[in-house]
């Protein structure tokens, strides 16, 4: 016989075996016992999440020969389990939408759909990915979807939901499949190991887990290929290698680099890591998932069970842990994002890459809006004067009673306001975050504001209590604002543009 891949081989069989998605396989189990079940389902969910097996064993519930009626426990030894089990049943028709986009292919479902089924108890249609049938198909399946035949059963699976009708929807029974744990994929794959009769370490099938991203057919696609490797035993070693990901301690050193601030340790890491033939998306990625890790660790404590790492190497990405804070770690895991996405559209390459990493490896000495203006009002000297090394305090209080001195880079002198200005326009700037600063009144016998002014709290703006109505943005109003000598500075500083007036 031909051999078999695992990700068949080792299928879910019954509801007891689904992983992941246990309580979805719990209700449909307690429809077939209270006789409930409806007569379509949608299934929705990412790619491998188990869709297409629950549906058949849905399929198989309900036409088990060796049982008299519907059951929660099918046999799968009679003809009809082992055909569905293969989508080789002549009464469980499975249709792919993506190659049967028209209504004529809808037509032969609904002629077929009054025969009675050849042996089993109910005809089931699983048609897959059927948010690719055109918007005539979908209109033609309406009537027999919502009325069926009391033979017949529909099972719709897809992996764009939003892009079935609503009327569709609205006929359904919906059960959202969500992405597997990367732990419970761990655990599947170690049990397909042991069965398998080969050794393997738990960091390594770990490794394997979080690379499938929540789809447990991907974690069976890449353990079938470690498998094919002929290794002896699955370590960590063998698996960064043959799947080509980065070594942990190579992220770990790069992680440390940028923490400590050495641009040209973090630099160099990374260039050999590329020089090795790591793609720049992988390593992106990578650190991505290691700061994420250290985020948890600073959030919600090393003892969190959202950590993915080894227990061996806790201990150390604890300590690496206290080099970065928790704030600038929110900026840094979607400036990677945004740079794993400029990377997959061909944007930047290597430059952005060495870009991204100067930056954030210079996170510290970034300052805020708040900061500079902070600065000013103590008299720090020049804004453009450099700061001591120092962790940022994003929660330290600005006073905006009086702003004196000079924005970088600007001659424009930046006035004090005694009393404070009603009117505070939003100035979006690029990458596009809305900061606040205070403008003079239109006349001295405008109503005051409280004497405070905002300031970016992680990239969101505390907006000030406002004493009158937010004024609707026009080209008169926008240019009253810009006559501010502060709005003019901030405007040219951060090269921004008035969105709001308050």
């Amino acid at each position: 016989m031909s051999y078999t891949v695992l990700a068949r081989r080792y299928r879910s069989k019954t509801f007891d075996e689904v992983v992941g998605q246990q309580q979805i396989a719990h209700t449909l189990a307690k429809a077939i016992e209270t006789d409930r079940v409806a007569h379509a389902y949608l299934f929705c969910g990412a790619r491998g999440t188990g869709k297409t097996s629950t549906a058949r064993i849905l399929a198989k519930c309900l036409n088990c020969l060796e049982k008299k009626a519907p059951t929660t426990k099918p046999c799968n030894k009679c003809d009809s389990c082992l055909a569905i089990a293969r989508g080789e049943d002549i009464d469980v028709i499975e249709i792919d939408a993506a190659s049967n986009t028209g209504v004529d292919n809808v037509r032969d479902i609904i002629s077929n759909a009054q025969f009675r089924p050849a042996r089993a108890r109910f005809k089931v249609y699983i048609i897959d990915e059927v948010h690719m049938l055109s918007k005539n198909a979908f209109n033609a399946l309406l009537k027999i979807l919502e009325e069926p035949p009391s033979h017949v059963k529909f099972i719709l699976a897809t992996t764009e939901p939003e892009k079935v009708l609503a009327t569709i929807l609205s006929r359904c029974q919906r059960y959202d499949f969500r992405d597997i744990a990367t732990k419970e994929i761990a655990g599947h794959l170690a049990d397909i190991c042991k069965q398998e009769k080969i050794p393997a370490e738990t960091d390594a099938l770990m490794l394997v887990a979080k690379s499938a991203a929540g789809s447990m057919r991907d974690g069976l696609s890449l353990l079938e290929r470690l498998l094919s490797a002929g290794e002896s035993k699955l370590t960590v070693q063998v698996v960064e290698q043959l799947i080509g990901l980065p070594k942990s301690q190579e992220i770990f050193d790069l992680a440390d680099a940028m923490g400590r601030g050495d641009v040209r340790q973090t630099l160099e890491r990374a260039s050999v890591m590329l020089a090795a033939g790591m793609s720049a998306d992988a390593l992106v990625s990578a650190l991505g998932e290691h700061l994420r890790n250290l985020l948890v660790i600073r959030t919600c404590g090393a003892d969190s069970g959202l950590i993915e790492v080894a227990a061996a190497g806790l201990v150390e990405l604890k300590k690496q842990a206290d080099q970065f804070d928790s704030i600038a770690l929110t900026q840094d895991i979607p400036i990677l994002e945004e740079l794993r996405r400029q990377l997959r559209q061909g944007y930047g390459g290597r430059p952005l890459l060495d870009a991204t990493l100067v930056r954030l490896a210079l996170a510290e000495q970034f300052a805020s809006i708040g900061d500079l203006m902070g600065r000013l009002d103590n008299g720090a000297g020049p804004v453009g004067a450099a700061a001591p090394a120092q962790k940022k305090n994003f929660d330290a209080p600005v006073s905006g009673e009086a702003l004196r001195g000079e924005l970088p880079g600007s001659a424009t002198q930046v006035r004090s306001y005694d009393p404070p200005p009603p009117r505070t326009p939003a100035i979006a700037f690029a990458p596009v975050k809305p900061i606040l600063a205070s403008v003079p009144p239109a006349s001295r016998d405008a109503q005051p504001a409280p004497a405070s002014i905002a300031r970016p709290v992680n990239s969101r703006p505390m907006a000030p209590a406002a004493s009158e109505p937010p004024a609707r943005l026009t080209p008169e109003l926008t240019a009253e604002v810009e006559k501010d000598p502060l709005v003019r500075a901030v405007i040219a500083e951060l090269d921004g543009r008035v969105i709001k007036v308050d």
